[in-house]
């Protein structure tokens, strides 16, 4: 059975392609690889190839090709390390397609992740002929599901969240950003604390991320009833979020959050958007 790491980016999926390395070179077959939605942050992308070079691991780089015609199923293109990069184009070409995702509706991690790399893995390696691997920790119980062929960092470590940044801080490289920067940089699935945290952070990538779901390419769904841009939690918008809290200063976002109070230079990479496959 081949081993497929679902390298997301982060630090706690970092921390595991780390063991497994130890692991493929004991002799098992081990595999790399990374979903490019390009909505991660630019860091890192820098951070992702640190990885690679410092380690010198075989990492492939997948990102979704959107059919535009509905009913037909999207694709993949396998890209260099030195393609993937903050566009956003992956993003856009959805919307384009679904109209945007929302709490409830969360099917951008779907399109733009587990599809392509199932698609992927079933291609190259073979249906049913590996076994994924995701970086979830001990201390996130409730995002482990017992899933066929799936395990995860916690099945064979028990480190935990000031675990993984005490080690990646004795580390020659780490990921440069704090935990609400993670993931795509402003994911329908983080507080609303964090994407007005993250939009004062990033204005430009935030006056970016605006524009396109400004865009009249949106498709609009009829059954949204015009709520098309009500993505967040709270039935918010994404500039409703900023206009939320523009009053607001940086320092008082981050006093209102438990991760930048005690993590405040070392804060986490969030992983909730990470590959957990249901394989069949």
């Amino acid at each position: 059975m081949i081993n497929v790491v679902s390298f997301s980016g982060g630090r706690t999926s970092a921390y595991l392609v780390y063991l497994m390395e130890q692991r493929r070179k004991k002799g098992e077959d081990v595999r790399y690889i990374f979903m490019d939605t390009g909505a991660e942050h630019p860091k890192t992308y820098e951070f992702i190839r640190n990885l690679v070079r410092c380690w010198k691991i075989d990492l492939v780089c997948l990102r979704v090709v959107i059919n535009p015609e509905l009913g037909k199923g999207n694709g993949y293109q396998i890209l260099t390390l030195d393609e993937i990069k903050h566009d956003l184009e992956p993003w856009r070409a959805m919307l384009k397609k679904y109209g945007t995702p929302y709490v409830g509706g969360e099917f951008c991690t779907d399109r733009m992740k587990l599809v392509p790399f199932k698609k992927y893995c079933d291609e190259h390696i073979g249906k049913k002929s590996y076994h994924t691997w995701i970086g979830i920790r001990t201390d996130e119980p409730r995002r482990i599901k017992c899933l066929d062929r799936t395990s995860y960092l916690a099945n064979i470590s028990d480190i935990d969240k000031y675990g993984i940044i005490d080690w990646w801080s004795q580390q020659p490289f780490d990921l440069q950003i704090h935990e609400h920067l993670g993931n795509c940089c402003f994911c329908i699935k983080k507080s609303i604390q964090k994407i007005a945290l993250a939009a004062k952070d990033e204005p430009e990538l935030a006056a970016e991320f605006l524009t396109i779901l400004s865009s009249n390419e949106v498709r609009k769904m009829e059954n949204r009833n015009g709520t098309d841009l009500v993505m967040y939690r709270g039935k918010n918008t994404f500039d409703g979020i900023i206009q939320m809290f523009s009053d607001d200063s940086r320092a008082k976002l981050a006093a209102r959050m438990p991760s930048q109070k005690q993590y405040i230079n070392a804060a986490m990479y969030e992983t909730q958007c990470e590959c957990q496959l249901s394989l069949f």
